[in-house]
C-alpha cells in the first residue's frame, strides 16, 4: 500500500521530500524551484511591499491624526488660600466702619439728590457681588460678606481655596486634520514608485530564470562530456590492453606503448577534471534554485526553444515595450515629475483643524469645572526658510530631468542587447551546420575503417581511434545545438520574453 502510495508523488516532490534522493530535473522544473526558493527574488519581491507602505504613507498629509495622553503628578506641597484667616474681618469691620458709614451716608444723599436711583443701587451691588441695594448698603454699614466667599460647588464656604493640591490626575484627547494638496502629488509620486519597484522585481525573476537557463544548459552540457570521456577511458584501456598484447608479441616498439599509456592517463585526467567541472555546475545550478541540499540526479536535455519571429526590428520593439527596465526607468520618471509638483506646493499655505479636550481630578482655575476644550482652525503660511524650499525644488527638476535622460539610456542599452543577442545567436545557430558535416565525416570514417578492419584490412587500434573521433564529432553536435538554445534563450530574455523559454 505504501508502495502504491509513493507512485503518485512527482519525482521532483518525491526529490523535496526524501533527504539525500538524487533529483532528475527538467529545465521547466528547475525554472519553477528557482522562482519558489531563491533568496535573492525573495528579497527583491519585498521592495514591491516597502513601496506600497510608502505610497499609502502619503494619505497621511490629509488623514487626522488623534492622540491621548494621561499624567499622574505628585507635587512638592499643597498650595491652598484662606480668605479667612488671611484677612481678620472684624478687624476690616472696625476699621472701615467709618467709611461704610460715610459710604451710607453719602449714598443716601444721592438719593435725595435724584443722582442715582433704585436700579443703580442695585446695578453696583451687583457687579460687587451682592444681590440687591439693601444687602450692598449693610454690607457698607456693618463689614458683612466679607471672607464669606462661596468656594465652588466642592467646597464649603469659608474653607480655605486649594490653588494647587498634593497630587493631580490629568487627561487630554487632541486630535488635528491637516488639509494639505500635497497628498495627491505624494500618492502619485507614492503609485509610481510601487510600479517602479515591481518592474525591478520581474527584472530580478528574468535575470534569475535566465541564469537558471545558463547554469542548466552548462551543468547538462559538462554531464554530457563526462559521458563521453567516460566511454574514452574505456577506449583508451582497451587500446593499452591491445598494445601491451604487440608490445609483448615483439610485434611494436616501446614508443607506440608508452604513446599508448600516455593517452590513457591523459584520459583519465581530462575526465576527472570534466568530472569536477561537473560539480561545480551543479553547485551553481543548487545555488540559483536556492536549495544547496539538493542531490542533482540526471538532467534531461534542453527543449528546443523555437523564435516565432525573426525580425530584429520586431524583437526590439518588444524589448523596448516589455523589458522591465524600461518599465521601471518610466516609472522613475514619473515620480521624479510628481516630486517636483510636490516641491512646488510646499510654497502654499497649510491649513489645519485643531482641538483638544483636558480632564483633571481637581478643578480648574477658581471655578468648580474640571473639563476644558478648544478647537480652532489654522493656518501656516512659508514666507523664508533660508532657501531650503528652493534648493528642494531645484533638486527635484534636476532629478526628473535626470530620470527622462535615464529612459533614453535605458533604451539604447536594451536595443544593444537585442542586436547583440541576435549576432550571437546567428553565430551559433551557422555553426550547427559545420559540426554536422564534422559528425557525418567521423561517422563515415569509422564505417569505412569498421569494414576494413572485419577484413582484416585494419587493427583494433584504429577502428577505436575511429570510435573515440566519432563519439567526440557527436558530443561536438550536441554542444553546438545547446549553445544554440542558450542563445535563443538570451534573445528571449534580451525581448523581455525570458518565460517562453520552456513550453
Amino acid at each position: 500500500m505504501k508502495v502504491q502510495m509513493m507512485t503518485r508523488f512527482s519525482p521532483l516532490l518525491l526529490a523535496l521530500l526524501l533527504p539525500g534522493s538524487a533529483l532528475a530535473l527538467d529545465l521547466a522544473e528547475a525554472m519553477q524551484l528557482a522562482v519558489k526558493h531563491n533568496p535573492n527574488l525573495r528579497a527583491a519581491i519585498e521592495l514591491e511591499v516597502q513601496a506600497r507602505t510608502q505610497r499609502d504613507q502619503a494619505w497621511a498629509f490629509i488623514q487626522p491624526t488623534i492622540s491621548a495622553g494621561y499624567q499622574f503628578r505628585v507635587n512638592d506641597r499643597e498650595i491652598a488660600f484662606d480668605a479667612a484667616s488671611s484677612f481678620d474681618t472684624s478687624a476690616l469691620t472696625d476699621a472701615f466702619e467709618p467709611i461704610f458709614g460715610n459710604l451710607g451716608f453719602i449714598y443716601g444723599e444721592m438719593f435725595q439728590a435724584g443722582w442715582i436711583d433704585g436700579d443703580d443701587c442695585n446695578d453696583l451691588a451687583v457687579l460687587n457681588g451682592f444681590a440687591d441695594c439693601t444687602e450692598l448698603t449693610d454690607a457698607f454699614l456693618n463689614g458683612g460678606g466679607i471672607g464669606a466667599d462661596d468656594g465652588g460647588d466642592d467646597q464649603e464656604p469659608g474653607e480655605p481655596l486649594v490653588v494647587q493640591p498634593k497630587t493631580q490626575q490629568f487627561l487630554n484627547l487632541q486630535a488635528q486634520w491637516p488639509l494639505s494638496p500635497r497628498a495627491i502629488t505624494m500618492h502619485q509620486a507614492g503609485q509610481r514608485g510601487v510600479e517602479g519597484s515591481r518592474a525591478r522585481v520581474r527584472q530580478s525573476r528574468d535575470q534569475l530564470l535566465l541564469g537558471v537557463v545558463q547554469a542548466y544548459g552548462g551543468a547538462w552540457q559538462v554531464q554530457e562530456s563526462v559521458k563521453v570521456l567516460a566511454d574514452q577511458v574505456s577506449l583508451a584501456e582497451a587500446h593499452l590492453a591491445d598494445t601491451e598484447a604487440l608490445s609483448n608479441a615483439g610485434m611494436i616498439t616501446r614508443d607506440i606503448l608508452l604513446r599508448a599509456q600516455l593517452e590513457l592517463e591523459r584520459t583519465r585526467r581530462t575526465l576527472s577534471d570534466t568530472e569536477q567541472s561537473a560539480r561545480s555546475a551543479q553547485r551553481s545550478l543548487r545555488m540559483l534554485i536556492g536549495r544547496p541540499d539538493l542531490t542533482l540526479g540526471e538532467l534531461a536535455p534542453l527543449p528546443d526553444i523555437a523564435i516565432a519571429r525573426a525580425d530584429l526590428d520586431g524583437l526590439a520593439d518588444e524589448a523596448e515595450a516589455g523589458r522591465p527596465e524600461v518599465s521601471a526607468a518610466v516609472a522613475d520618471a514619473g515620480a521624479a515629475r510628481a516630486m517636483k509638483a510636490d516641491a512646488v506646493l510646499q510654497f502654499l499655505p497649510q491649513l489645519a483643524v485643531t482641538g483638544a479636550l483636558n480632564w483633571s481630578d481637581q478643578a480648574a482655575g477658581f471655578d468648580s469645572k474640571r473639563t476644558s476644550w478648544w478647537i480652532g482652525v489654522g493656518v501656516n503660511i512659508p514666507i523664508w526658510d533660508g532657501g531650503i524650499k528652493i534648493h528642494n525644488t531645484r533638486a527635484a527638476a534636476s532629478r526628473q530631468r535626470q530620470a527622462e535622460a535615464q529612459i533614453e539610456a535605458v533604451r539604447m542599452q536594451v536595443a544593444t542587447e537585442v542586436e547583440n543577442a541576435w549576432d550571437r545567436y546567428e553565430t551559433k545557430r551557422g555553426a550547427i551546420k559545420i559540426n554536422q558535416l564534422e559528425r557525418d565525416l567521423a561517422a563515415e570514417a569509422y564505417r569505412l575503417v569498421e569494414v576494413r578492419f572485419r577484413a582484416g584490412g585494419t587493427r583494433q587500434v584504429e577502428l577505436l581511434d575511429a570510435q573515440t573521433q566519432l563519439a567526440l564529432a557527436e558530443l561536438g553536435l550536441v554542444r553546438a545545438k545547446a549553445d544554440e538554445q542558450l542563445a535563443a534563450a538570451e534573445l528571449l530574455a534580451a525581448a523581455g520574453r525570458v518565460n517562453e523559454v520552456t513550453p
